[in-house]
């Protein structure tokens, strides 16, 4: 009994010692692999222990066990590879197409803002002028030779000058008019309200390397020689010496505007030299003046205010009597706030 036992003790420990030296390891090289491909860093390297049960076959389990450790390596490395993959397509996420989408829709919209200013322009209100080479004086031509003036410009309350024969009364009835520089006629009627007929002329001039506009006003006419639209020249005739229709003696009415659209509108605007040139001093300093020779186009509806006047039932002076100097007299009074 002792001897059976003994050898029993024997193929124990005999059985004990060939599955301890039949332990199993995962090959480190599909490991390393794995970790290499990935570019992660080395885990610590794991060992499975597989006892082996059945003697008589240690092969296939030995092959199952690998097999099993190479399935779960392949599964740590899709694991493992899922974050880079998705993390891939996120890096141009920063790039974006939305700047590029706004900035061609907000170019042509600025582009049209110059197109439209052009489109702004006048069309069938306006007149081509040769510029000025100077200025005369509307009577006596050039040097106003034969005349005088009888009332000078006063800022706030005369914005012009009274031209009158050197023969008094109505000795210069009826004496050539003329325009005091090259231009176009932008106005020309019987205006009545102690007007009379008015013919208003525009020049363009050259004056410290740009393009000025000024209006020459003649009233009191007894004639109208041109029409609206017309052009002249520096020289030429536009009307004759008048009364008003018998409110005065005699005499021309000449203003020189700085603004433009006053028209026959003279109480909508300062009756001072914001508007109005002294006529006198105006002419003298622009005796001779540089030109070219292009045409230069200026515009003619400027007139907003004298939308307003209805001319056909303005007041008319010329019904009163007149044409002597009481009478003249007494009509000034009348229309001192319009004139």
């Amino acid at each position: 009994m002792r001897e059976k036992f003994l050898a029993g003790v024997l193929c124990g420990f005999a059985v004990l010692t060939q599955s301890r030296a039949q332990e199993v390891e995962v090959p480190r090289e599909s490991s390393a692999k794995v970790a290499t491909s990935a570019t992660l860093p080395e885990e610590p390297k794991t060992q499975t222990r597989v006892e082996q049960t059945n003697i008589s076959q240690p092969p296939d389990l030995t092959a199952e066990q690998m097999r099993k450790a190479g399935s779960l390596a392949a599964e740590r490395l899709k694991r493992e590879s899922q974050p880079e993959r998705t993390s891939t397509p996120e890096t141009p996420k920063p790039q974006t197409t939305k700047p590029e989408i706004v900035r061609p829709i907000d170019r042509p919209t600025r582009e049209k803002e110059p197109i439209a200013a052009e489109q702004m322009a006048f069309h069938g209100d306006t007149a081509f002028t040769k510029l000025a080479d100077g200025f005369d004086f509307p009577v006596g031509r050039p040097d106003a030779q034969g005349y005088c003036k009888a009332r000078g410009f006063q800022s706030q309350g005369h914005p012009g000058e009274d031209w009158d024969g050197s023969g008094g009364g109505n000795t210069d009835l009826g004496d050539p008019i003329y325009s005091i520089s090259n231009g176009v006629v932008v106005f020309a009627r019987d205006c009545h309200m102690g007007w009379g007929n008015v013919v208003i002329v525009r020049h363009a001039y050259r004056e410290g390397g740009s393009i000025k506009n000024i209006d020459s006003l003649y009233g009191h006419l007894d004639r109208i020689l041109v029409h609206r639209g017309q052009r002249v020249a520096r020289g030429e005739q536009v009307g004759t010496m008048g009364t008003a229709h018998g409110l005065y003696d005699a005499h021309l009415h000449l203003e020189i505007r700085k603004n433009i659209e006053i028209g026959m509108s003279r109480a909508a605007f300062a009756c001072d030299s914001s508007n109005y040139y002294d006529p006198s001093q105006f002419i003298l300093s622009h005796r001779h003046l540089q030109t070219g020779w292009g045409k230069y186009r200026i515009a003619m509806n400027t007139f907003a205010h004298d939308a307003l006047i209805d001319w056909d039932n303005a007041r008319n002076y010329s019904h009163d009597s007149g044409g002597t100097n009481e009478s003249a007299a007494a009509l000034k009074k009348a229309v001192a706030s319009q004139h």
